[in-house]
Order: C-alpha cells, then structure tokens, then sequence
C-alpha cells in the first residue's frame, strides 16, 4: 500500500460478503488483487472463488465500485489473513481498518488475526494502527531474502501458545516443471506454481531440492540452466542414502510394472522415477509436480512410504487439511491390527530403522542410547503393525512432578503422522495414571513427525526440549490454573498466564486441548449429550468391543467423524461431548450408559456426498447410510478430537439420579442435547471414577 491519501468519500464505504455466484464481484477482487501483486504475492484465482464460497472473501464497496478486499483463512481458531488490499485511489480514507475490524469482530471467538509482510515495504505504521503488534521475524523468499515480520491482532483469550507456530508443516521436493515454472515468464502453470511461493505459507511450506533435480538442471542448455540453478538457490538441499535410493527404486519398479512394463522407457522416465525414489529416501512428504503422467505411475506405490504426489493448487489450497488429515485420526491402539509391547532384551536392532538421518545419528549412538535406557530401567515400548514390522517406539521415566521421554521414535510410513499424535495423547494418559502434571519430552533426535505432532498437540519448547502439562482437574479456572502453576514450579519452569472466570469457548477449548485431560467447568464452553447407537459405538468408539478388530487407521486415529441428520438442535464447536450409548444390537448387547468424553472441534452442514467423500476415512457409516440422514441431500458432520473412554460407564439410573440433584435433562437424549456444567462436572467425575 502507499502513503498517499487518494479519493475523498462521497457516501459511506459497504462492506460485504459476495455470494459465490458473483462472478462480478469476485473478478473485481481479483483485478485489484493482480495490481498489487508486488505486495501481496501470488494467489491462485480459484482461491477467491473458494473463499467467497467459505465467507472468508471480505468487498469494501463504495457505491457499486469494489474499492478493496480483505481474503482470509480460518484454522486453528486463528484467522490467517492472506490479502489485505485497497484500490491506491482510495486509500487513506480508513477503508483497511473497516475490513480488519469486521473480519475481527465476526471471528471474535478466534484467538485472533495474524498476517505476514516484508519489511522493505515499510508497513510497519499502518499495520500498528491496524492495532496489530510485531510477533517475529524471518528470512523471506524474495530473490533478496528481505525478511518478514509476523504481524498479530490478539482478541484477548489467554493463549500460552505463540500466535503462529513456528514449525514446518510440509516439506515439498519439486520437479522441473516447477522449477521452470518459478523460472521462465509465459509457461502455462506459472501462477499456480508461484502460489507456492506466497507469504502466507512462509513457515507452514518448505520447498526443498533433491539431487534429482540438481541432474535434471545440469542436463540443460547454459542460459535456461544459468537461470534455473539462481532460482534453486534459494531451496535447501536434502540428500538421501544411496543404499535406501536404490532399494525403493527396486521396490517402486515392482508396483509400477503392472501399469507400464516399459515404463521407465527414456531418460525422462528414469529422471521422474528418481525424483519420486530421492523423495521418498529423503523422508519427504510431498513431491509437487505437474506431470500428469508421473502422478498416474507412481501416485498410488508413493503413498505406500508416506509421500503424496500432488499439484501445486493443491499444496496452496489444502495445505491445512493436509496438516489435518496427517496430525488428527482418533482412538487407541486396542481393538486395531496394531500391537503394543516392550522392547525384550536384544531386540535394540529392531529400531535401527527409527535412527534420524536427519539429525546424522550414527548407529552406535542410538544402540548406546538404548542401551542405556535399558540399563536405567526406563520402560522401553514398541508398536508394531499388522505385518509385524516395528514402526514407532519410545521410553519413558519418571522423575519428581514429570514424566520424561528421551525416546520417542516414528518411522516415514504411512499414517506416521497419526500414529505419533496417538502416542502424544498415550503418553498424556500414562502421565495422568501416574499422578505426573507434565511431560518432557528430551529425544535430541526426535523424529520430525512426533516433533510437528507435539508442537500442535500443545508442547513448548525450553533448552533444547520439550514439555506439556497434563492437568487432571476438572474445577473452576483457579483451581485448573493453581495445579499448573504449581507443575510448573516443580519443573523449574515460568509460571503459566493467569486465567479467569468466565472465559470464552474458545479460549476454554484450546487450554483443555494443551492441557488435556483439563476441564475448566466455569467457563463459556458447552457441553452436549450426543446419543449413538450401539452397533455404531462399538465400531467408532470401541465400545462394546467387537469381536472383529477395528479399521487399522479408524482405530489409531485422534480424529472420528460422526453423521447426523441436520434437523433439531444443531451443537456449537468448540464444545465437549458426552456420547450416550443406547441398548442394544445386531452383535453386543449391553444397557444404556453414558461411555465416553470428546472435544468437539467442528460441524459441517454440507450435501452427503461431499461429506461422506471428504470425511470417510474418519467414520464409519457407508454412504448410503449417510444419504439416509440427510434431509432433500444434505447431512451434518460433528469432527471430534481426543475421545476418552471412561473406565466406569454411567448407566441411566445414575444419569437420572445426577441430572435431578445438577439440574438437566432425566430423560434419555434423542438429539445432542445441551447440559449444565454442574452436571458435566458430576458425570465426568462419575465416569472417570
């Protein structure tokens, strides 16, 4: 934006949300967009389309000229504003605080606005009269590396958490044709490609180079070479060990000759299969491409080894539900085809797998280092899949107040990601039976997925390790906040922020998700009564359990996903859950009882198909089962994170006996039906006794 003042208003600025269909209005965002593209980066135009279609595309009109915009995305209980942008005519007549301020006060229940700019533009003052304050600093992408400053307008929730996580979420190889495209003006997928270079996936997005690419810019002419090796520069190099390159080129040839028994029949061909294999052998997630015909070969073998071959719209557009689809699938590792057990004597080179290339651990170091653990008496675990390979372990001590990890370990597997959050939240659960309110977790060669898994699950960092409370209180905000402060007191660390009565929903929700199993009963966070069939409890919730083991990633997942219809009362995320099982089915029989407790953190309201297409690895009704909810087509989904299965189940006598005393409901609940807090407090006490 620039200093000048510009047009003088003839009538009040309007703002709106256009309605998808407004083609007009969305190519008038666009058009300023495009002008200001030396400041905001690139954006791909469907991106405006997809937020108008989200509500989260924000038009200062002034009459009906379309004077500026505001693009934004919610995750995270953050809003992440990717484009604020007004029309150099109009600018200094306040039209960019309008839009901060609506797209604040609307997702006031955010914990606030966040936003990425360089420092050369010289933003600084507008951003401060924004009421946004400096949070960071970082190298930016720019040809200069000029840096970024991270930008927050904070919405007053306690937060123990910084703004915007500092970790990498993705780590991308690109092929030529990327490349190219971040290279050479007028090539087709230019824009998509230089999505991926937008500063607001700075520090979610990290582009890398595989030796894969360094051969395929050698093999070009000198100019187009010159050019391309300048714009690699920038991307950091990773490198893999040639024995483990070849093995899964071998493997990856195996999978493929099925489709194309020629294939790889040029050198192209070997080019592509190389920089799938230098993916996969580096521990990458996401190889980005263009290739079509890459992505048909070997889309389906690199999944196997936890790499997803995808476009670059997709990386930009998807990248949270990425993170999402990776960090969160609900539910214990019982009643799955996976096996838990502790490491037996002279089993230490079954987790030479597990050793950090990353970090250059050296075999005898991780041999030492269980060794020792061995020795100390550490309680050394691993999980094993359903073919019997070792794909995680870990180790764990105790000490005064704190539960201590020096080894926690997950192979680059499919479902990698999910496995490490089970484990977090196994870890939390064996914290909690041990009467211990924090964990450390103090591996110097943790692996990269249980890193980006404890980062999100709540864990900070403080020289060089890191460590979360476990505080097992359910009370008022005082009482929750007089445990942690005196965790932290024992393990030598800052006193958490203060909290207070009355808090938000969701400000309630994010510390009982830190702090899980927390429940602070004074504050603004509902809770619901859900009724679930038994047959269906049993496969989602593990309760009864079924003599048939559970859907391997249904069962280890954190994340569960629950269709209704969309009819009668509609629960508010965040919220809690209680799940109110009812009598009976085809294959357990069991009386009605409340059995489990659940965060809840979203409802969507959408056709079944698009539902039941975006959310099936993560329940269990078939789609036809879901189109049968539904009313004229549309469903309702309820997503749920961290479900605890209580030890003692509440059958509906003593639900009655305790609504009566806590006031609520004493009939059993026929749709989610809200409760008191007095008397969640008293069931969740009763359940967990």
């Amino acid at each position: 934006m620039s200093a000048k003042r510009g047009t003088e208003m003839p009538e009040p600025i309007r703002l709106a949300r256009p309605d998808p269909r407004d083609s007009e209005a969305i190519d008038a965002a666009i058009q300023l967009g495009n002008a200001a593209r030396s400041t905001l980066g690139h954006m791909p135009f469907s991106a405006y389309s997809d937020a108008a279609d989200k509500r989260t595309l924000l038009l200062a009109y002034a009459g009906d000229l379309v004077v500026g915009y505001a693009l934004y995305a919610l995750a995270r209980r953050r809003v992440r504003l990717s484009h604020l942008c007004v029309d150099p005519e109009w600018r200094g007549n306040g039209i960019a605080r309008l839009l901060v301020e609506d797209v604040s006060e609307r997702h006031r229940d955010h914990l606030g606005v966040s936003a990425r700019c360089r420092r050369d533009y010289d933003l600084g003052e507008m951003w401060i009269k924004l009421d946004f304050a400096q949070r960071g600093e970082r190298r930016g992408r720019s040809a200069k590396g000029e840096p970024l400053i991270d930008w927050w307008r904070d919405h007053g929730h306690p937060n123990l958490l910084s703004a915007d996580a500092d970790t990498v979420l993705v780590r991308a190889a690109i092929d030529m044709n990327i490349l190219r495209d971040l290279t050479e003006s007028g090539r087709t997928n230019a824009d998509e490609s230089y999505a991926l270079l937008a500063p607001h996936l700075v520090g979610l997005l990290e582009i890398v180079r595989t030796a894969a690419l360094n051969t395929e810019i050698d093999r070009m002419d000198s100019d187009l070479r010159t050019r391309c090796t300048e714009r690699a520069q920038g991307f950091a190099t990773v490198r893999s060990d040639p024995n483990a390159r070849s093995q899964v080129i071998a493997q990856l040839r195996q999978h493929t000759r099925p489709l194309d028994a020629s294939d790889p029949k040029d050198q192209q061909d070997l080019l592509d299969l190389q920089h799938v294999a230098e993916a996969i052998a580096a521990g990458l997630n996401v190889l980005v491409t263009n290739d079509r015909e890459l992505t048909r070969i070997y889309g389906g073998a690199a999944e196997r080894y936890g790499l997803r071959i995808m476009r670059p719209a997709d990386v930009v557009t998807h990248i949270d539900e990425l993170a999402h689809a990776e960090s969160y699938r609900p539910a214990s590792l019982q009643d799955t085809g996976y096996v838990e057990r502790r490491l037996r004597s002279g089993e230490n080179q079954m987790v030479e797998p597990l050793r950090s290339h990353a970090t250059s651990e050296r075999p005898r170091d991780l041999q030492s280092t269980l060794n020792n653990l061995a020795v100390s008496g550490a309680q050394r675990l691993g999980i094993f899949q359903p073919t019997g390979e070792l794909v995680a372990a870990y180790a764990t001590t105790r000490t005064a107040g704190v539960l201590r990890v020096p080894l926690l370990r997950v192979a680059n597997r499919p479902l990698a990601d999910t496995l490490a959050r089970q484990l977090l939240l196994r870890l939390r659960q064996s914290a909690r039976d041990a009467a211990l309110p924090m964990i450390e977790i103090a591996d110097s060669h943790l692996s990269p997925q249980a890193r980006l898994a404890a980062v999100d699950d709540g864990f900070q960092e403080a020289d060089g390790t890191l460590y979360c409370y476990v505080i097992d209180t359910v009370g008022s905000a005082s009482d929750v906040e007089q445990v942690a402060s005196s965790a932290a007191r024992v393990a030598g660390l800052p006193r958490p922020a203060p909290l207070r009565s009355g808090m938000p929903a969701v400000a309630a929700a994010e510390l009982e998700r830190i702090w899980w199993p927390a429940k602070i009963v004074d504050s603004e966070l509902p809770t619901y009564l859900i009724p679930i069939q038994q047959p269906y409890s049993s496969q989602l919730l593990g309760v009864p359990a079924s003599i048939l083991p559970r859907q391997d990633v249904l069962g280890i997942s954190r994340e569960h996903v629950y269709y209704r219809s969309p009819g009668g009362t509609k629960p508010q995320a965040p919220a809690r859950l209680l799940w109110y099982m009812s009598k009976g089915g085809q294959t357990a029989q069991q009386p009605a009882a409340i059995i489990a407790c659940s965060q809840l953190d979203a409802v969507i309201t959408a056709p079944a198909d698009e539902l039941y297409d975006r959310f099936q690895h993560l329940g269990v009704w078939d789609r036809g089962t879901v189109h049968q909810a539904g009313r004229d087509g549309v469903a309702q989904a309820l997503r749920f994170t961290n479900t605890e299965i209580f030890p003692r189940l509440i059958p509906r006598q003593t639900i009655r006996r305790l609504a009566l005393e806590h006031g609520g409901p004493v009939s059993p609940p026929q749709q989610p039906t809200r409760i008191p807090a007095a008397l969640f407090a008293a069931l969740y006490q009763e359940g967990r006794s």
